[in-house]
C-alpha cells in the first residue's frame, strides 16, 4: 500500500498505532511492525512520540534501534529503526521472521539505503514470504508512477488537518550574506507572531532551514547579537547533536523567553513534530553528496532545495496553528526549481551499493525491481573499483574480504582501512579513525580544522567522559567495531610496527583513499595537488595550511578545485618512499629555449605527483624524434637548416601533386609543418636538435618513398635545368605554383615559342634580363614579346649597352651570350 497524507497529519504517529489495534475500530496484525525512518533523530522521536501516546516507557511496545542504540524488548511490537541497519538486518536475515510489516516512512527523501532496501526486500518478499505486508508513506509521491512501479499496489489518500500558511518570498539583496539575510526576514517577522492557538499558550516558535553546520553556526552568532532578539533563545538542530540536545529542540519553548528560534538542517523536514511553530523561514538550499565518476570522488555540494522539499518546510508551520512561511528567493525562481530532489541511489558513490548488491548475490542489480535503474555505467566503474580493492572478484562475487568489509555497514573504504588495522596490529586507532570518518561534521573535528590527528587526539582525550555527547557515540562505534574484528578470526593479527601512531594515522587513511594522497605546490601555500589529478585547497587559517604533503580523507566539491576537509599531515620522506615502491619512473625530455639543446630528466611520479627527478644522459631516440617534431609543430620550418636546393626540390614535388596527384606526395609547407611525423620521422631519430640535420638527411626525408623510377621521372617532368637557345643548361626556378627560367634576353634569339614542361601542359615564364642581369621584361609568350614591346626595350637598351647585339629581327638572329666583338 501506498499512503499519502500531508505534513502533520499522522502518518508516524497514528498508522503504527491502528495496525497493533491502539485506536478506535482498529483490528490488530500479528507479528512485529517495522518503521523504516531516514534518519536516527527521526526514529528516537518516533519512537518516543508512539510510546508516550500509549503511556508507556520506549521499549516496551515501542522500541527503537540505531547505530550504536537500541530500545527494544521481546514484548516490542513497533520499533522504529533506521534505513542502514534495516538493511544490514535484511542482509543477515531475508525471511525477516516474527515481521508482518515493513512501513518506509518518508519515503519521498529517497535515500540511498531506503531504495536498496526497498529492492531487496520486494525480491525477498517474491520469494521467501509474500505474506509481508508493505506499506510506503509520504506527504510529497507521484501516486500514479509509483503504483505502477510497485505492481498495481494499492494507494490511500488523505487530506489531514493542516492549518493554513500564508506563504511570502523574500529574495535576497546585492552582496547580503545568508546570516544577515536570514535575520532580515526574522526581524521583520517578529511583529507577526504570537502565542494565539498554540497548545497551553507556550511561546512561539521560529524555525530556520539552513543547508548545513557552519551555515547554523553564522546565523546563531548573528541572531545572539540582534537588540531585537534578545529574549528569544537560539538553539541549533541538527543529527551531530547529542539526544538530550536534539530531544530539547523538539520541546516547547519556556515561557521565561518571549520565543524560540530553531535553526535546522533538512533532518527538520519530516517525521518530526516541533511544538509550538508559527514561522518558517526557508534559506532554500540542501546539501547532498555528489560523486564526480571524472574524479572517483565523492563530496557535498550545496544545491537549491527542490519544490517538493520546499512544500515539506512550508508544512511544519500549520500543524498546530495557522502559520506563515518566509522563502528567502523570488518566486521566479520556485518556478526555476526541479519538481523533486534525484534519488540518492542516482548521484552517490556506487562502490557501497555494489557491495551491498555482492553481498546478497545480486550482480550490478539488472534483475532487482528497482523503481529508477541505477545508472549502470557508474556501476560498471564502481565494479571495476572494488574489483581493485579485493573486495570482489571479475565475475562480480564478494570475496572474503568483501564480506568482512560489508559486516561493518560502513563504506568500503573504511571497512579496508580496519580490516588492515588488524593486520598491522592497530585496531583501536583504525576503528577510532573510521568511526571519526563515518560522522559528518563531528563535533570532536569542528574545531580542529582539517587537522584529523587533533580531532582523534580530542576523541581519545574524551574516553569515559561524556558518554552521551557526540564524542561519546563515535567512541561507542569504535569499540562495538573492535569487538567485531576480534571475530573475525581468518584475519590475522599482526605485531604493532614501530613507527608513531600519527604516521600510522595518515597510512591508514592512505590505505583507504589511496587516490587522495596530496603534495603541496611549490610556492603556493594552501594549494595541494592530489594524487588523481585534481587540485585541493585549505584555508589561510587552517593548520594543516603550510604540510608538505597529507593523506586527505574528506572533500567537498567546490568550483575548480576541491577543498580539504579532513586529512593526516604527512613527511614528504614517506611519500617519496611509497612512490618508489607503488609509483613509477617516467622519462620526460623538453626543449629548453635558454640552452637551446634537449633537456632530458627521469621522474618519479604516484599518479599525478612528481617527486623526484634525476638528469638522463641517454633518453630514447623515440623521445627526442617526439620533443623535435612538437616544436617544430609549434615553432615552424624555419628551424630547419632549409638550402635553396631543398626548397626547390619541395616545390616541384608539390606541383606534381597539385598537377599528377599520386606517387607524387604533398608537400605544402601547412602540411610539412602540422604533420611532421609524416615526412620528418626517421630524420628526428637521428639528430638532437634540427641544426644537427644536413641537406642530404633533409632532401631524402622530403623524397619519402617515392620510388627511384619516379624521382628519375620528375627530373624530366620537372627538371632543374633546361637547354636554351645559346647552347647552356639553364637552371629553374620553382615558385609555389609555377616555374621561372631567368636568362640573358640575347641567349633566347632565335627562339618563337616559349619552353613548356610537364608534356607540354605547363609553360615556364621567361624573365629576361639585360646584360648586366637586370629584370627586362617576364613573358609566357615569346613571340608576342618579339613583334611588340621588344623594340622599345631595344631603343632603350642600345645606348646602354651597345656592345652587346641588339637585332631588328630577334627571331631570326642567333642566340649568344657573348657581346658583338666576342662572337
Amino acid at each position: 500500500m501506498i499512503l499519502q497524507a500531508p505534513p502533520g497529519a499522522g502518518k508516524t504517529t497514528r498508522v503504527p498505532l491502528a495496525l497493533i489495534g491502539e485506536l478506535a475500530g482498529g483490528a490488530s496484525i500479528e507479528g512485529k511492525i517495522l518503521l523504516i525512518e531516514p534518519r536516527r533523530l527521526a526514529a528516537r522521536a518516533a519512537a518516543a512520540r508512539l510510546a508516550d501516546s500509549l503511556g508507556e516507557p520506549i521499549g516496551e511496545r515501542v522500541g527503537y534501534s540505531v547505530r550504536n542504540e537500541q530500545r527494544r524488548s521481546s514484548r516490542t511490537c513497533i520499533e522504529a529503526i533506521t534505513d542502514g541497519l534495516f538493511l544490514r538486518r535484511l542482509q543477515a536475515h531475508p525471511d525477516l521472521t516474527g515481521v508482518s510489516c515493513v512501513i518506509f516512512d518518508e519515503f519521498h527523501e529517497r535515500r540511498r539505503d531506503s531504495d536498496v532496501a526497498l529492492a531487496l526486500l520486494r525480491e525477498a518478499r517474491e520469494l521467501l514470504r509474500p505474506d509481508l505486508r508493505l506499506l510506503l508513506m509520504s506527504a510529497t509521491l507521484q501516486l500514479g508512477d509509483l503504483s505502477r512501479q510497485l505492481d498495481g499496489a494499492r494507494t490511500l489518500c488523505s487530506e489531514g488537518r493542516a492549518f493554513p500558511v500564508e506563504t511570502l518570498h523574500c529574495a535576497p539583496r546585492n552582496q547580503e550574506s545568508l546570516d544577515q539575510h536570514v535575520l532580515r526576514a526574522l526581524e521583520a517577522e517578529l511583529p507577526y507572531l504570537d502565542s494565539e492557538g498554540l497548545p497551553n499558550a507556550h511561546p512561539p516558535v521560529v524555525l530556520v532551514f539552513l543547508p548545513g553546520l557552519k551555515e547554523i553556526e553564522r546565523c546563531l552568532r548573528r541572531i545572539k547579537s540582534s537588540n531585537q532578539l534578545k529574549a528569544w533563545e537560539s538553539v541549533p538542530l541538527h543529527g551531530q547533536l547529542s539526544l538530550k540536545q536534539q530531544a530539547y529542540a523538539l520541546q516547547p519553548c519556556n515561557r521565561e523567553w518571549d520565543g524560540r528560534v530553531v535553526l535546522a538542517t533538512s533532518i527538520a523536514e519530516s517525521s518530526l513534530t516541533l511544538n509550538g511553530v508559527r514561522l518558517v523561514i526557508d534559506a532554500g538550499l540542501s546539501r547532498h553528496t555528489r560523486f564526480d565518476p571524472g574524479t572517483g570522488m565523492e563530496g557535498l555540494e550545496t544545491v537549491p532545495a527542490s519544490q517538493a522539499s520546499a512544500d515539506q518546510r512550508r508544512g511544519r508551520a500549520g500543524r498546530q496553528a495557522p502559520g506563515r512561511c518566509v522563502r528567502l528567493w523570488s518566486p521566479a525562481e520556485q518556478q526555476r526549481r526541479p519538481l523533486q530532489d534525484l534519488p540518492e541511489l542516482q548521484r552517490a558513490d556506487p562502490q557501497p551499493t555494489l557491495l551491498d548488491l555482492a553481498r546478497w548475490g545480486a550482480g550490478l542489480g539488472q534483475e532487482l525491481a528497482w523503481l529508477e535503474p541505477p545508472p549502470q555505467a557508474l556501476f560498471l566503474e564502481g565494479r571495476q573499483q572494488l574489483q581493485q580493492l579485493g573486495l570482489i572478484d571479475r565475475e562480480g562475487q564478494i570475496t572474503q574480504e568483501g564480506r568482512h568489509v560489508a559486516t561493518f555497514g560502513v563504506h568500503p573504504r573504511l571497512g579496508l582501512m580496519m580490516a588492515q588495522a588488524r593486520r598491522w596490529g592497530v585496531e583501536p586507532l583504525g576503528c577510532d579513525l573510521a568511526a571519526l570518518l563515518s560522522e559528518r561534521n563531528s563535533p570532536a573535528l569542528r574545531a580542529e580544522g582539517s587537522d584529523l590527528l587533533r580531532g582523534l587526539q580530542t576523541l581519545r582525550q574524551s574516553k569515559g567522559r561524556h558518554a552521551t555527547t557526540g564524542a561519546g557515540a563515535i567512541l561507542q562505534q569504535s569499540r562495538q567495531w573492535q569487538r567485531e574484528l576480534d571475530r573475525l578470526k581468518d584475519i590475522p593479527r599482526g605485531t604493532p610496527p614501530h613507527e608513531t601512531w600519527d604516521l600510522m594515522a595518515g597510512v591508514l587513511v592512505a590505505k583507504a583513499f589511496p587516490e587522495w594522497l596530496a603534495r603541496a605546490r611549490d610556492q603556493r601555500p594552501g594549494q595541494f595537488l592530489l594524487r588523481q589529478g585534481r587540485g585541493a585547497t585549505l584555508p589561510d587559517h587552517d593548520p594543516l595550511h603550510h604540510a608538505e604533503a597529507l593523506a586527505v580523507a574528506q572533500l567537498d566539491l567546490s568550483g575548480r578545485d576541491a577543498r580539504i576537509r579532513l586529512a593526516v599531515p604527512m613527511p614528504r620522506s614517506w611519500l617519496e618512499n611509497l612512490a618508489e615502491s607503488e609509483g613509477q619512473w617516467r622519462e620526460d625530455v623538453d626543449w629548453d629555449d635558454r640552452q637551446q639543446k634537449i633537456r632530458a630528466e627521469r621522474i618519479l611520479s604516484l599518479g599525478a605527483l612528481e617527486l623526484k627527478r634525476q638528469p638522463w644522459p641517454k633518453p630514447s631516440a623515440e623521445a627526442i624524434s617526439a620533443v623535435l617534431l612538437e616544436r617544430l609543430r609549434r615553432e615552424g620550418l624555419a628551424l630547419l637548416p632549409w638550402s635553396k636546393r631543398n626548397e626547390q626540390l619541395r616545390r616541384r614535388l608539390q606541383l606534381a601533386h597539385l598537377r599528377i596527384g599520386t606517387p607524387w606526395p604533398c608537400r605544402e609547407t601547412s602540411f610539412l609543418q602540422d604533420h611532421p611525423e609524416h615526412w620528418l620521422m626517421d630524420a628526428s631519430l637521428e639528430c638532437r636538435s634540427w641544426g644537427e640535420l644536413d641537406e642530404a638527411i633533409l632532401t631524402q626525408s622530403l623524397w619519402g618513398d617515392v620510388a627511384w623510377s619516379d624521382r628519375r621521372e620528375l627530373d624530366a617532368l620537372l627538371p632543374t635545368t633546361i637547354r636554351i637557345p645559346s647552347g647552356r643548361d639553364a637552371a629553374l626556378t620553382y615558385e609555389e605554383e609555377g616555374v621561372v627560367l631567368a636568362v640573358k634576353l640575347q641567349e633566347m634569339f632565335g627562339c618563337t615559342t616559349s619552353p613548356h614542361l610537364l608534356n607540354g601542359a605547363l609553360p615556364i615564364t621567361l624573365e629576361l634580363l639585360s646584360p648586366a642581369g637586370r629584370p627586362l621584361q617576364r613573358t609566357r609568350d615569346l613571340q608576342g614579346f618579339w613583334n611588340g614591346s621588344y623594340h622599345d626595350v631595344r631603343k632603350e637598351m642600345r645606348g646602354r649597352y651597345p656592345k652587346h647585339p641588339w637585332p631588328e629581327r630577334p627571331a631570326e638572329a642567333v642566340a649568344t651570350r657573348k657581346t658583338k666583338k666576342a662572337s
